[in-house]
This record gives structure tokens, C-alpha cells and sequence, in this order.
């Protein structure tokens, strides 16, 4: 009966200490992942504010699973923590009936997890976003996709392309592999919130985050619009009859709109100056897109060239002193952005060969000072968007089949002093949907793409 008290007692610390670890960070002992919300103080687990049943021994392994998001728990910290080595216990099948039990009560399966993954041989890993774990630096995502994102546990497709706001925190220092190699791919707290609703017939096809991450400047097909995020109180920008232009950038003023326009069906667009409080769009460039402001406002970098075939070019704020930068003939350019200090740029290179099938993606990122050029990242499964938030350099990856439609943010470390990674990839997200790009807030507390 003492060894059978004392074991109990045993467990009941290690739980305690969970709890501790995971409310440390946050000084709460609520934390939400999806609909969920896991009391670690009361040792309760909530989905949409109904207490879902769940036994002792699957709450540890929950709260085990949070304190290190994204990260592989072992099967031996599981023992250690909920049976001491004087407990005398089938092991693997108590683990794997508590597992089971868990992933119960999130409506969760071991064949396609969204919350609890089994890596074989090794232990578990916790899948989706969590709000409230510690470690982390606090963003805001505006994500453009063909699908809207989801919660885990929400299947109903919503009709229609959308602008959704997501809350990141990007996890600070953490070494990780790329999903799909033998390391391991960690999931950051995330959750999402619909700005916009537009039907399929009409989605929205480019956006912009203001400086201060209060305003979203986006266009569709009726025109281009400015929103309000918090109020969600929506104005058409003010624009001359027929002048359509697509936001790609602010400039750092936050009254200034850095947009592509075109003039004609055969002509290739041009950059536009736009003031939110309305008046003449001011032509800086033309034959350029995909362009942004530097964060001291000074200058632009934008791609020019046939769609085959691009070059990368920086010039003046106001379109003064044009030069090429990079490109050579075959080369395909995407995404360019700024490093927060304005001494470098990052951006998604291919280059066409003759003779072969395809572009080899990979980034690149660009010092000016140097003019030196370096890959950080190549990898086939590369999307096409790019933002740089602080010192995390934040880009799109492809799922593999069956789900090579879908893609989700990923993050990886930059050394702000040399421009190289420090470690490997992180992932932000796990929702359906293809994401086409990412732009940031000044401070980096919110993004739209």
C-alpha cells in the first residue's frame, strides 16, 4: 500500500512540474490549441468551453506534449514522468492505451494526426499550433489562399478565397529538420482569424499589411480596397476611373501604398505610388512587379523581365537610379524582401535549364554592401512567398503527395550580422489550402499573404 501511495505521490509531482514548465513561460495555466483549451491547474481538458472526459495519465502526456510543441517527447521521459522505476507496469501497453485514450478525446487518429504524431521507434510529437507555450515571439500572419484555413478539428469548407489572420508565435532558437526528412519539423503556435470573404469567382489577388499592422490594403477583381483589421470597416481606395492596382508593399510613412498597376492588356504592369487618403497615383517604374519597400523607406527592390525570364532591380523611392542587381537569361526571381536592418534582401530563385524538365527553387539571399550572394535553402517543394520577421526568415513549403496542393509557412533562423541560418526549419502552420505570398508589419506583428 506505501509503494503503491508513494508512486501515486510520484506521479502527482511530475504532473505538477508539467503544469509548472508549460505556465512558466506564459505566467497562465490555460493553454488553447484549436477548439481545445487544456486547464493545467485543474487538470482539465475543454473543447469550445465543454469539459471533455479524460483520464490522469492522458492529461501528463497532453501537458508533456505542450510544454515542447513541435518537438519529439520521448517514450522514456514518458515513463520517467508517469511511472516511476518502482512501478511495476506493462509499459508499452499502458503508454499506448493512454496514447489512444488521448487521441480520443482530441478526435485524433494515429493513421492521419493533427494533434499527437507517432514517430516510430523514438516517441511523440505534438502537431498543431499552441497558443500560451513560452519561448516564443509573438506575430500576426495574413495568409492568401485558395482555401480558407482551418482549425484541427473544423472540416466545413467555407466558399470562397479569403484573407485569414493568424497569430504565430515563432518558437525562438529551436533546431529542427524539415518535414518529410528523417529530423524532426515542429509546429508553432498558431490560430486564424477570416478578414475577408470573397467568393470563388472573384478572390482576392494580392495584399498588403500596413507599418503598424492596423490597416490591410488588398484587391480583387471589382478594385482595390483598404481595411480597417481590428473594426473590420472596409473603403474602396480612392483611384482614377479604370486605374486598377494591385498593393504589394507600404511604405514606412504607413499612408503609402506601393502597388502594380497595367496600363494596357499588352503591356507588362508598373510600380505605382498610392496615398490612402486618395488623390493621383504617381508612376515610379515600368515593367516591374513583385516589388518592396526598403524598412527605411529609401528604396525599392522589385523583379522586372518576361515571366520567363526575370531580373532582380533596386532603385530610389521615387524611382531614381534604377539598377540591375542580379538575373541572367532563364533566371526566374519571386518574393524579394528586406532584411529588418535594410542590408540585405532575401528572395526565391529558379533557373530554367534547356533540355531538362522544370526549375530547381531555392533562397537566396542578397548582401548589398558586398554584392555577395549565397543559397540558404534549396528544396524542390519551395512555394512562392517569402517574408523576413526579425531575425526569422519565413517561406512556403509544398506538402507531398496526396496533399501536393497544399502548402503551409515555415521559419528558419538567421544570423542578423552575417545573413546566414542558424538552424534548421521550423513549421508555423499545418492547414489546407496553396498560399501564393507573405508580406509583414513594420515590427512584424502581423502579415498578410
Amino acid at each position: 500500500m506505501t509503494d503503491r501511495k508513494n508512486a501515486s505521490s510520484a506521479k502527482l509531482r511530475g504532473f505538477e512540474e508539467g503544469n509548472a514548465a508549460v505556465a512558466s513561460g506564459n505566467g497562465t495555466h490555460m493553454v488553447q490549441f484549436g477548439v481545445f483549451e487544456a486547464d493545467l491547474r485543474a487538470g482539465e481538458l475543454r473543447r469550445n468551453g465543454s469539459k471533455v472526459r479524460l483520464q490522469e495519465q492522458p492529461f501528463q502526456i497532453l501537458v508533456m506534449l505542450l510544454e515542447r510543441p513541435g518537438e519529439i517527447v520521448t517514450r522514456e521521459e514518458l515513463r520517467t514522468r508517469l511511472w516511476p522505476a518502482d512501478t511495476f507496469v506493462d509499459f508499452d501497453h499502458s503508454l499506448n492505451a493512454a496514447v489512444r485514450r488521448l487521441r480520443d478525446a482530441l478526435g485524433d487518429t494515429a493513421e492521419n494526426p493533427r494533434f499527437v504524431e507517432t514517430v516510430a521507434r523514438r516517441g511523440y510529437r505534438f502537431l498543431a499550433p499552441v497558443n500560451g507555450s513560452g519561448h516564443s515571439v509573438v506575430s500576426e500572419i495574413a495568409v492568401s489562399s485558395d482555401k480558407p484555413v482551418q482549425t484541427p478539428t473544423h472540416r466545413g469548407l467555407i466558399a470562397g478565397a479569403a484573407i485569414v489572420l493568424l497569430l504565430a508565435g515563432l518558437v525562438v532558437g529551436l533546431i529542427v529538420g524539415r518535414r518529410g526528412s528523417s529530423s524532426s519539423s515542429p509546429a508553432s503556435p498558431v490560430t486564424g482569424r477570416r478578414l475577408t470573404a470573397n467568393p470563388d469567382e472573384d478572390p482576392v489577388n494580392s495584399a498588403a499589411i500596413s507599418p503598424d499592422g492596423k490597416y490591410l490594403a488588398f484587391s480583387d477583381d471589382t478594385g482595390s480596397y483598404l481595411r480597417q483589421i481590428d473594426t473590420g470597416e472596409t473603403h474602396p481606395l480612392a483611384l482614377p476611373d479604370g486605374f486598377k492596382a494591385k498593393p504589394v508593399s507600404w511604405f514606412p510613412d504607413g499612408s503609402h501604398i506601393l502597388a502594380t498597376s497595367v496600363a494596357g492588356p499588352a503591356q507588362e504592369p508598373g510600380l505605382w505610388q498610392l496615398s490612402g487618403l486618395g488623390g493621383s497615383p504617381r508612376k515610379l517604374s515600368d515593367d516591374a512587379r513583385d516589388a518592396a519597400v526598403s524598412p527605411d523607406g529609401s528604396q525599392i527592390v522589385f523583379l522586372r523581365g518576361a515571366i520567363n525570364s526575370q531580373e532582380l532591380w533596386l532603385m530610389g523611392a521615387g524611382g531614381e537610379q534604377p539598377r540591375k542587381l542580379s538575373g541572367e537569361t532563364g533566371d526566374l526571381f519571386r518574393s524579394p524582401v528586406w532584411s529588418p536592418d535594410g542590408k540585405r534582401m532575401a528572395f526565391l530563385r529558379g533557373v530554367y535549364r534547356p533540355g531538362t524538365y522544370g526549375v530547381q527553387p531555392q533562397i537566396e539571399i542578397l548582401d548589398l554592401a558586398s554584392n555577395q550572394r549565397f543559397v540558404v535553402l534549396a528544396q524542390p517543394r519551395l512555394g512562392p512567398a517569402l517574408a523576413w520577421i526579425g531575425d526569422r526568415l519565413v517561406y512556403v513549403l509544398n506538402e507531398t503527395p496526396p496533399n501536393q496542393n497544399d502548402s503551409n509557412i515555415w521559419s528558419m533562423k538567421i544570423d542578423l550580422r552575417s545573413g546566414k541560418p542558424l538552424d534548421g526549419a521550423t513549421r508555423i502552420t499545418s492547414s489546407p489550402g496553396a498560399i501564393e505570398y507573405l508580406s509583414s508589419a513594420a515590427n512584424g506583428s502581423r502579415w498578410p499573404t
